[in-house]
């Protein structure tokens, strides 16, 4: 449980998730494999491109963290990231179309930096862990598992099981002194499936 409380999901606040922000014609293909727990650098060949499908498009200015499918950040973001120089996250650039209206220092971010690290006698799931066919509920790291992974490779890291993003407090503390926008932090012992609709 000692991990529970020092590692945060990032989530949309009430800026960004007045907006649906997604791919669009244009996009490289490549971009469709962020969720690829590997690197996908040889297959994105070009930048991405997303527009807004959803908001009031007229009022719509750039975040510095929106998430799509993925998560989509701003320069401001990933220059927050850099010192820490995080394994298996990597950045690619990315347009937000609007109208007439183009941003291009956005980028996807890719973590492919993974762990086998939900902790199964105290997360709950909906389904079986066979074959990770499961909904994940309540969510609580293995300290089994972490405790033999030196800090700076599971800085920031996604679940191998389910595709949850995880943000060390290190790293979080860097982001929230950066005032950035459109992002809040929820620590891991205070998440549940339906605490995205608190």
């Amino acid at each position: 449980m000692k991990y529970d409380s020092q590692y945060y999901i990032l989530r949309e606040n009430h800026e960004s998730g007045a907006y649906m922000l997604g791919h669009t014609e244009g996009t490289d293909e490549g971009l469709f494999s962020l969720m690829s727990l590997r690197s996908i650098s040889r297959r994105v060949l070009g930048p991405g491109k997303v527009k807004v499908y959803d908001g009031n498009t007229s009022n719509f200015f750039p975040c510095d963290y929106h998430e799509t499918a993925e998560q989509l950040v701003s320069e401001k973001f990933r220059k927050v990231l850099a010192p820490f120089q995080l394994p298996g996250v990597d950045f690619y650039q990315t347009n937000i179309v609007n109208g007439d209206k183009i941003w291009s220092e956005h980028y996807y971010m890719h973590i492919w930096n993974h762990h086998k690290a939900i902790h199964h006698g105290r997360s709950k799931i909906d389904g079986t862990y066979v074959d990770d066919d499961f909904t994940l509920e309540v969510l609580s790291l293995d300290e089994n598992v972490l405790d033999k992974i030196p800090l700076e490779k599971r800085l920031v890291f996604t679940l191998e099981e389910k595709p949850k993003f995880l943000f060390h407090e290190t790293v979080v503390q860097a982001l929230r002194e950066a005032n950035l926008t459109g992002l809040s932090f929820q620590r891991v012992d205070e998440w549940s499936i339906g605490s995205a609709f608190e």
